[in-house]
């Protein structure tokens, strides 16, 4: 009987090995494409791209998404076939570890909504940097153009102490101008890259004043500086009031699943949710559990500003 018990302990160990092993090579070849997009698809070509042919609707989101997360070079499709594989072996981990069918299908699925959540809070930081650094940007365009620069030269002459979220786009933006590209042309190349509503309002106010010309410019601009920081306010602050909404979502939504992982080991519970009760009984609390936290989440969301040229 002692023995029995030591092999079952001994295969259980092994399983979990095998469990980690597994893990531990999806985290490093997910790690190590992230390098190797970062550092060899991400630079900037030396030309300009082909004509992409149509997306679907749905890549077409996707890649919206990344762009505005700061990801212009990851592929959508590229995103979604990862993004497949890693729920699919977290799903297989997960059987291994905790037996039960249904909730290895769960965290499959969990693991897919997780990566865009992933990819939307690193919109929101993108968003937030470039909110804060945006009536910076707007004062010295103001200060270039009122000292005799034109649109082109204000918005070369931006310094290299903005973020990178900025001074990249812009040096793209003077490696077109020096390639011949006309101005009008390059401000919308640029309005993509910053990706950013503001910045689309900011775009468009350049490229009416370089159109037609005018010298009321400089007090435009600073009518949308003061815009910007108003809004800057307004928001910190309901972000301020709202975030234990947010926080109780999450632990309102994570905590039965952990206690659920904790007790998932012991043998009664596995042989409880094989079966079709137990099953139901998963699917409708992961059903409950999303709209739960989207309710929650709607509350203390704030309005996102949608992007004129997009």
């Amino acid at each position: 009987m002692g023995v029995t018990s030591q092999a079952l302990e001994l295969a259980r160990a092994l399983e979990l090995a095998r469990a980690l092993e597994l893990a531990l090579g999806l985290a490093l070849g997910v790690g190590v494409w992230m390098v190797v997009d970062t550092l060899v698809f991400s630079a900037p070509p030396s030309s300009p791209p082909p004509q992409e042919r149509p997306r679907p609707a749905v890549l077409e989101r996707v890649h919206a998404l990344l762009r505005e997360a700061g990801h212009p070079r990851v592929d959508p499709l590229t995103f979604v076939v990862v993004s497949v594989l890693v729920a699919i072996g977290a799903g297989a981990i997960v059987g291994i570890l905790i037996p039960i069918p249904v909730l290895s299908v769960l965290t499959g699925v969990a693991m897919v909504f997780l990566g865009l959540g992933y990819v939307k809070k690193q919109r929101e930081a993108r968003y937030q940097r470039l909110q804060n650094a945006w009536p910076g940007v707007i004062d010295h365009v103001r200060a270039g153009i009122r000292s005799g620069s034109d649109v082109t030269m204000a918005v070369m002459a931006l310094p290299e102490s903005l973020p990178g979220d900025i001074t990249r786009p812009v040096a793209l933006f003077h490696r077109d101008i020096r390639a011949g590209m006309a101005t009008d042309a390059a401000l919308s190349e640029l309005a993509a890259r910053f990706a950013n509503p503001v910045g689309d309002r900011i775009i468009e106010v350049l490229r009416m004043a370089h159109e037609v010309g005018g010298t009321d410019l400089p007090g435009v601009l600073l009518h949308l500086q003061n815009s910007v920081r108003t809004d800057i306010a307004v928001r910190e602050d309901a972000s301020a009031a709202q975030s234990w909404i947010r926080s109780a979502a999450v632990l309102a939504l994570c905590a039965p699943w952990v206690v659920l992982v904790v007790i998932g080991t012991r043998e009664q519970t596995v042989t409880a949710y094989q079966s079709p009760e137990g099953t139901a009984i998963l699917v409708i609390g992961a059903i409950v559990s999303v709209v739960a936290y989207r309710m929650m989440k709607s509350i203390g969301e704030l309005p996102v500003a949608t992007r004129w040229l997009a």
